[in-house]
């Protein structure tokens, strides 16, 4: 199986559902993520007078539609994402616009190594990630002032992978018969990893001493909006009991705001 970093090919490259939603919510033709609308809220009170974001796996850079309209400040958005189909698809979509720039790069090895950016942001990337310390790395190098992270925390740790098969997922050629390997190690996989407050801290910490690190809880969201009916993707988030959940996954969302000193 194609793999890079441990993470599946399967998944991503030719996901055009995926895809497809992502397009949509760029072009206004679906609603905003209630995670970007929360990201301009966070940026909005950072006192800078004119920003430069870059968003670490952007897909087709639906948060700039968000950003576009809640922003209250100048800025420019840079975009990157492992996957051409996104990026492809994302300078179609903004080709008219001045100030976007996409391209194609990994979290683990982001592509601009002498520009820095007011601000990386990175969501909902981390928990398919199975090691987070050179992302986290990465991403310090290249903020001069900080990096918002939105992923699952916890008290404790959990490694989680969803296995895929044929059956119930087309961008795949794995049948369900042939899920594990001899090893019992699945063969076609996305991780939905949790990672523990303090070792989040610790990474951050050891990677960036001086940083000052904020955990807030990711309550800034409408359950009618989360679950729209004409989002059509992979585990959709529902909302039950106040908790945001896909599939079998309870998902604790936290905005890690790290400022740099």
């Amino acid at each position: 199986m194609k793999k890079k970093y441990n993470q599946c090919f399967d998944i991503s490259e030719r996901n055009k559902d995926y895809l497809n939603v992502s397009i949509k919510r760029s072009k206004g033709k679906l609603p905003d993520m209630e995670v970007a609308k929360a990201y301009a809220n966070i940026i909005n009170k950072i006192k800078l007078k004119n920003l430069s974001i870059l968003d670490v796996g952007c897909l087709t850079g639906h948060f700039n539609k968000t950003f576009s309209k809640l922003l209250k400040k100048k800025y420019t958005y840079t975009g990157i994402d492992p996957w051409k189909i996104h990026i492809n698809a994302a300078k179609k979509v903004w080709k008219n616009s001045s100030n976007t720039n996409f391209k194609i790069g990994w979290a683990q090895n982001i592509p601009f190594k002498k520009e820095l950016f007011d601000i990386v942001i990175c969501s909902n990337v981390l928990t398919h990630i199975p090691e987070i310390k050179k992302p986290i790395n990465e991403m310090l190098k290249r903020t001069k002032k900080y990096l918002i992270l939105r992923t699952p925390v916890h008290d404790k740790s959990y490694r989680i992978q969803m296995v895929l098969n044929s059956k119930w997922f087309k961008y795949t050629k794995v049948k369900p018969k042939d899920e594990f390997n001899s090893h019992g190690e699945p063969r076609v996989y996305e991780y939905y990893d949790v990672h523990s407050r303090d070792y989040l801290e610790s990474v951050i910490k050891k990677l960036s001493p001086k940083s000052k690190i904020s955990f807030v809880k990711d309550i800034f969201f409408s359950k009618k909006n989360i679950q729209n009916k004409n989002e059509k993707k992979l585990n959709k988030t529902m909302i039950i009991n106040g908790q945001q959940v896909a599939d079998l996954l309870i998902l604790p969302h936290y905005f890690v705001i790290i400022e740099k000193k």
